[in-house]
């Protein structure tokens, strides 16, 4: 028995060590992207692979045993930021003046997903200053302006049959909004100008670029999400990015679009916070974001309630006091590799001209002018 249970921990030490080599692979298809997501779960495994190992006092460990450590080790180090052992990244707001505090709730709705009335039901009991909605089609954009058009007066609504419709309902009034769709495949984005109780302009982007997956690669979201940090950059301060990516907080390319965009992760140093899949509790990773400028401080960042999606809802609440937050924590810096990433990865999207078209502008680092891209 015990010769089979080393057989076996040997094989998952090998496999799941291919697997993170094959994850670090700069590439944009779709089976080696899906390897970013499992991080938790390969580690999980790993550590149940190379007890086996010990217990079983496995033949050939002085192998095995360090292969596994180095996997398990890797895969550590991407998550570990995100658990609330670690420090947080962005400063908590524990006391906030009522015009200085921001809620947003996001969720994507699951289009064949008709239990309208739980959606609706969550919104009012939330009851978020803004909440965007993704997947909605015609009948979820119906629903949805039914129920919420009298609390929300301003609103920016793209159904679409897609599975990437997109709706946003605000209380605050939006000095202008549009519709953006930065990398084309039918994935539009919204650009929000919103005006606060005081007078003063922030800008909201909502996203949700589609996942790698087969038949499709990463490349169309890659550059979305870069398209994107450049445009937050140009949008000035203060800003917020909130959506479903279809990536996690650790990839490289989420991690290039905060460096472009030079915003901070609010995630991090507050829990793992899984937003997908909501239906499988063993396969789950944070696929729902908000990023934010260094302007915002942090009241709650949580997952919500089952509402019937395979999306958990996320739940927001930020406090805009730039003078008092933007000393006390530190965007990432917009470097040149950074850059240098941010055009690799348009190059690679743009591949057999199936890729969005980009020119040339110049961002600052360091007092220095380089290059990168934007959406024609």
């Amino acid at each position: 028995m015990k010769s089979w249970i080393a057989l076996v921990a040997r094989f998952v030490v090998i496999l799941l060590a291919i697997f993170t080599l094959v994850s670090m692979v700069a590439a944009d298809a779709w089976w080696v992207r899906v390897f970013d997501f499992p991080r938790l779960q390969f580690a999980i495994v790993l550590v149940v692979a190379i007890i086996a190992l010990l217990v079983t006092k496995s033949k050939r460990l002085v192998i095995w045993l360090p292969v596994g450590l180095l996997a398990l080790a890797f895969q550590v180090g991407q998550i570990l930021p995100y658990f609330s052992i670690m420090p947080k990244k962005a400063v908590d707001a524990d006391e906030c003046a009522v015009p200085d505090r921001l809620h947003i709730a996001s969720l994507n709705v699951l289009q064949k997903n008709t239990d309208y009335q739980a959606t609706i039901d969550y919104v009012r009991a939330e009851d978020p200053d803004i909440f965007l909605a993704m997947e909605n089609d015609q009948a979820w954009t119906d629903a949805l302006s039914e129920a919420l058009d009298a609390d929300y007066p301003y609103s920016m609504k793209i159904p679409q049959p897609n599975t990437y419709g997109m709706a946003m309902w605000s209380r605050l009034p939006f000095a202008e909004v549009e519709r953006n769709e930065l990398a084309g495949g039918g994935t539009p984005s919204i650009k929000a100008r919103i005006q606060r109780a005081d007078g003063g302009i922030m800008t909201l982007f909502a996203v949700h670029p589609r996942p790698p997956r087969p038949g499709q690669d990463s490349g169309q979201r890659d550059a979305e999400l870069v398209l994107l940090a450049d445009l937050v950059r140009e949008s000035g301060r203060p800003t917020l990015v909130v959506g479903d990516f279809n990536d996690v907080g650790w990839s490289s390319v989420t991690e290039t679009f905060q460096r472009i965009g030079q915003l901070i992760d609010p995630r991090k140093g507050r829990g793992f916070n899984a937003t997908f899949d909501a239906r499988n509790p063993l396969m789950r990773w944070p696929l729902d974001h908000l990023f934010h400028t260094d302007d915002f401080g942090v009241t709650r960042f949580e997952v919500g309630e089952d509402v019937g999606s395979d999306h958990f809802p996320l739940e927001v609440e930020l406090c805009l006091k730039p003078s008092e937050f933007a000393p006390q924590q530190e965007a990432p810096d917009l470097t040149q590799e950074a850059i240098n990433d941010a055009r690799d990865e348009l190059e690679e999207a743009s591949l057999g001209g199936a890729g969005p078209d980009a020119e040339k502008l110049t961002v600052e680092d360091d007092g220095d002018e380089h290059e990168a891209y934007a959406a024609e």
